[in-house]
């Protein structure tokens, strides 16, 4: 019986973390779940966003430590996500509870993080004798500032959902119980905007961050983007209805 359980909601791919009994821990096989649900995301044209949560206390509590480590994780990386460069469309954590070690990783592959008020957030794992290698450690030290992230990671500290505002790991903060429809709003605010354009913003934004993107190479991915939005229908409406002082319809072509 898979742990996993998805959905979509008109543009909205809506996936949870379904193992409560487990703080939603992931197995290498819930890993490889995932990495085939991202690739229907990709795939389908007909999605705009995705949100991930969890169900009970926890959104994802990492690793199933029970698992067997030995198993092959999935070419895109833990969770099918961390090393999925071709991402381009918008992914959002609804982190609804408890998010530490592969559950921290997770959330912070996305582009946008909703706290619960009472969530916490945490890398633990050099104190049961691992390390934060799917992407916590260079994740953490790229989105906060050195001396505070070497902090949570060297001592496996847990951070409130406040504190991971205040530094700007958490994009917003939920009141208790209420995340997942915070997320659902961002989600649907996003598809106000035109999917080409959407995309374009992430995948350059992304660009920008990544060690080896150089300013030329993200002039170029700009440029490319530019050429290929310029000559679509949803270029041309949004013009329109600015002009007509309506709504677009966005086309998606």
């Amino acid at each position: 019986m898979s742990m996993i359980d998805s959905s979509r909601d008109g543009r909205i791919l809506l996936i949870t973390l379904n193992e409560p009994s487990k703080l939603n821990a992931l197995t290498m096989e819930g890993c490889r779940e995932l990495a085939h649900l991202w690739d229907l995301f990709e795939a389908d044209a007909s999605l705009g966003v995705a949100i991930i949560t969890g169900t009970g206390r926890a959104f994802c509590a990492g690793h199933d430590l029970a698992d067997d480590i030995t198993s092959p994780m999935p070419d895109t990386g833990w969770g099918g996500l961390s090393r999925r460069h071709t991402m381009d469309k918008p992914i959002i954590a609804a982190a609804n509870g408890l998010t530490v070690g592969g559950g921290f990783e997770l959330a912070l592959a996305c582009d946008l993080i909703i706290a619960d008020e009472k969530a916490r957030f945490g890398l633990p794992e050099p104190r049961v004798g691992f390390a934060a290698l799917g992407g916590g450690a260079n994740l953490l030290a790229t989105s906060m500032p050195w001396h505070v992230a070497m902090r949570y990671l060297l001592t496996g500290e847990l951070m409130d959902a406040q504190t991971a505002q205040r530094w700007g790991i958490v994009s917003d903060v939920a009141p208790a119980g209420t995340s997942m429809d915070m997320a659902r709003r961002y989600a649907e605010t996003i598809l106000e905007g035109a999917p080409f354009a959407v995309r374009a913003t992430k995948a350059v934004a992304r660009a920008a961050v990544e060690a080896a993107a150089s300013k030329e190479d993200i002039f170029q991915l700009s440029m490319s983007w530019f050429n290929r939005i310029i000559h679509l229908e949803d270029a041309r409406e949004g013009e329109a209805a600015f002009k007509e002082k309506r709504k677009p319809v966005w086309k998606g072509r």
